[in-house]
Formats: structure tokens, sequence, C-alpha cells
């Protein structure tokens, strides 16, 4: 038991599922009702996700030593072996592979292995050069629901498909920097850099300011371009992004209520989520 909680760690299922749940809200974004071809996408991206976590954590062990956070996840700790570490991984990374290959969509294995090479192949290894390696690492990291539009037959070319994934790029921003933001002081004396540090405080604050309305601004494109099919829904979009407009300038400006942002922007890609799936799943009801 010890080693399968040390392996669940490994995979990090809340990360992991989430991940997942991406994915299932952009097959169902094609199809609403659940079916096969759903739990398939969803088993392989999270197979995929726990691939992509487990050679992540091999990659920076020597870091999460370092930092109270991180310090007791397996590897480090010393519950698991590097090389039972890489077993793990490769039989994730095979199943995952397997999945998308029954799903019969050419690219998404080639997705998958592209995600792959950029988490793991490059952002990784930036994270110890740059504070905005998070730039590169968004690229993969909005994937999932683009996975799974495209393994329930959605277009490649959509526009709201691609409005979805500028919305999640850009979500990951202010939700990265503020959750590092927490732990500041020990990534500097870890020696890793952070936006934080690279610009100073004053102009850290204007960034994130202005990356966190660039990202209101592109949901605001949802009803737009999305194929939001109920009024109610679209006015509920439009309405909900103008009063974060409204809270988020003063959240994201007072230092002591950062906490509140990250909760804040976590919540808001939430409700993004459930209320694209009700508008889906509102006119199949009726």
């Amino acid at each position: 038991m010890p080693l399968l909680r040390a392996l669940c760690r490994l995979v990090r299922l809340p990360v992991s599922a989430m991940v997942t749940l991406s994915a299932g809200f952009g097959y169902m974004l094609v199809r609403p009702m659940p079916d096969a071809g759903l739990g398939l996408v969803c088993l392989s991206t999270f197979l995929l996700a726990g691939a992509c976590s487990i050679v992540n954590q091999i990659q920076e062990r020597d870091i999460d030593a370092r930092l109270s956070r991180t310090a007791n996840r397996p590897l480090p700790a010393g519950e698991v072996s590097v090389s039972v570490a890489f077993g793990l991984a490769g039989a994730c990374a095979l199943g995952a592979l397997w999945g998308f290959l029954r799903l019969a969509v050419p690219v998404l294995p080639w997705l998958a292995g592209a995600i792959i090479l950029l988490y793991n192949g490059l952002y990784t290894p930036l994270k110890r050069r740059s504070g905005f390696a998070l730039l590169v690492g968004a690229i993969p990291g909005a994937m999932p629901p683009v996975m799974g539009w495209l393994a329930a037959g959605g277009g490649k070319a959509d526009m709201g498909i691609l409005i979805v994934y500028a919305v999640y790029y850009l979500w990951q921003v202010p939700h990265f920097w503020l959750r590092t933001e927490r732990d500041r002081h020990e990534y500097e004396r870890a020696g890793l850099p952070l936006p934080i540090l690279s610009l100073g405080e004053t102009r850290y604050r204007s960034v994130l300011r202005l990356w966190f309305h660039a990202y209101l601004s592109c949901i605001l494109m949802l009803p737009l371009y999305a194929h939001m099919q109920t009024t109610s829904m679209r006015i509920t979009v439009t309405l909900g992004v103008m009063a974060l407009f409204f809270v988020s300038g003063r959240t994201l400006r007072v230092t002591d209520r950062r906490g509140s942002a990250f909760h804040l922007v976590n919540v808001s890609i939430l409700a993004v989520m459930a209320l694209l799936l009700a508008d889906r799943l509102l006119p199949v009801a009726g």
C-alpha cells in the first residue's frame, strides 16, 4: 500500500484529473452525450498527463528536494527509485498511445508525442533558466480540450476550439504565477527564476493584470465564436466577465489579496467550462 500511494502521488492525481476533465470538456463540446469515445479519450489523456508528471518529477527531483511544498514527493523522499518511476512513466505513455490509436484520429498520437517533447523536453529544462518558461509550457498545457474536441470529430481549424485553446493558454499564466508567488522566497533560495523576481514587484503586478485582462477578453469572444446556442448562457458569460474585470483590478493589485486572486483565477476557468457545457446540454435535454 505505501508503494501504491507513492505511485499515485507520482502521477499527481488532482492535476491529472483536471487535465482529464479538460479533455472530456473538449469532447462534449462536440458530442454532448457521453459515449465510449469520451471514456477512451479521458483515460488516454489521464495516462498521458501521468507520464508527463512522472518524467517531470524525475527531471526535477533535485529541485523538489529543496522546496518544502515538494520535498515529500516520492522521489526526493526516497519512497520510489528512479528506475521504478521510469517504468511507470513508460507504462503510462504506452497506455496513452494505445488509447489514442484506438480513437482512430491520426493526429492524436502525434499531438501526444508533441506534448511530451514540449513539456518534458523543452519547458522543464527551461524552468531552471527563465522565469518565463511557462510561456512555452502553456502551449502543451492548453492542448487537452483540443484533443478531446478532435477525438469527438471536431474540425481542426474551427474558430470555437481555437478560442477555447487561447482561453486555456492565457489562464495558465496567472494561475501558475500566483501559485509560485506564495513560495517566492523558497524559489529564490533554490536559485529558480520567477517573473516577480525578474521584473520587480511593480512591473510584475502590471504584467499580471494585463495578462489576466487578456484572458478575460478572450473569454468575451466565446459567445461570438464558440457556437453558443442559448441566449441566456451568452448573456451569463458576458456579464460574468464584466464582473471579473471590475473585481480583478483591485484583487490583483493588492498584495495581501493575492490568495483570493488565485482562487478567482481557478474558479473562472471552471465557470467557463460549466457554462459552455450547459449551453451544449440544455438544447439536448430540451
